[in-house]
């Protein structure tokens, strides 16, 4: 993952992020103290980094070398860069180019996913908890519960929708994907039963936490990376 949940903190200003953290009703903070850029010690002053307005990828802090995706990657990933790195030194195979996505597949959870697709359509999106009974054997995306299979590199096995849970994207954006969000609400779009744009936008406003959906591991490696409200300066 490029930069995982904390990107998600591009959609507000960094003052609004430190004030929900220390000043919430899980906080017990009640003199409103909050952290300081610098502070007097015995020793002197000690000067403390401050948050940059927006999360940036990882990629665009540090030199890269490859890319492992996973939540957290598993062990056959592992095993299999680790092999190759043992081949490379025995001048058996050569490393693949710098910034490579390692340890992975080069298509979608879907093209692993054994669920059969119908392409039926559907008129609402729902909480996979609000759909009883889940059919066992039908995309979920063709069920009505968002699904992030279509956009999401493959190596997994499709474990998440083969126990019955929709993928939540944790091996990142699959090869050709430019902006994972786009890519989903184009799949999503695709098996919504509307004539017009209208109907289609309407069923989209169904999906719950459609941000948090479809850029919950990405958006801050996105075309979006942050909305307007986070490049604001406050405090």
């Amino acid at each position: 993952m490029r930069d995982a949940f904390p990107g998600l903190a591009n959609l507000s200003p960094v003052g609004d992020i430190v004030h929900t953290a220390f000043n919430t009703l899980t906080t017990d903070n009640p003199n409103e103290i909050y952290p300081r850029t610098s502070y007097d010690v015995p020793e002197g002053e000690l000067h403390i980094p401050t948050l940059s307005r927006i999360v940036r990828p990882l990629e665009n802090v540090v030199d890269v070398d490859y890319f492992m995706p996973g939540c957290p990657p598993e062990s056959h990933q592992i095993a299999a860069v680790i092999d190759l790195v043992i081949k490379v030194v025995k001048g058996e195979a050569e490393l693949p180019p710098k910034g490579s996505v390692i340890g992975c597949g080069d298509s979608t959870v879907c093209d692993e996913c054994p669920r059969a697709r119908n392409v039926k359509f559907i008129k609402e999106f729902k909480r996979i908890q609000d759909i009883a009974p889940v059919d066992p054997n039908l995309c979920l995306l063709e069920q009505g519960i968002p699904c992030n299979g279509p956009a999401t590199r493959s190596g997994c096995n499709a474990r998440c929708p083969q126990a019955g849970a929709q993928c939540i994207g944790c091996y990142g954006p699959a090869d050709g994907v430019m902006d994972y969000g786009a890519r989903l609400i184009t799949a999503f779009s695709s098996v919504i039963d509307a004539n017009t744009p209208e109907e289609i936008e309407h069923i989209l406003d169904g999906i719950p936490d459609p941000t948090g959906q479809v850029y919950r591991f990405n958006l801050a490696g996105s075309l979006l990376k942050a909305n307007r409200e986070a490049w604001k300066i406050k405090g």
